[in-house]
């Protein structure tokens, strides 16, 4: 489903939005904040490109796991 179907919907739905981390060490706990935030089964959830791309390394990787792993559109 695409995010303007689900909007369109007009149902309540609840969103998330990840931020990639700023190093590679902070990688990790990402990984683990997404895996819980899926549980709460969200409509969909956003990874940000991050302020000027600067923590842009990892977001299409982190959009992907939400993605395959979870079942949750991002």
């Amino acid at each position: 489903m695409k995010l303007i179907d689900i909007l369109k919907s007009g149902k309540l739905s609840l969103s998330f939005e990840v931020f990639p981390p700023k190093t590679d060490a902070s990688f990790d706990s990402v990984r683990q904040a997404t895996e819980e935030i899926a549980k709460l089964r969200p409509a969909f959830m956003s990874v940000t490109y991050g302020a000027g791309g600067g923590t842009s390394k990892h977001t299409l990787s982190i959009a992907e796991s939400i993605k395959t792993q979870y079942g949750v559109p991002s």
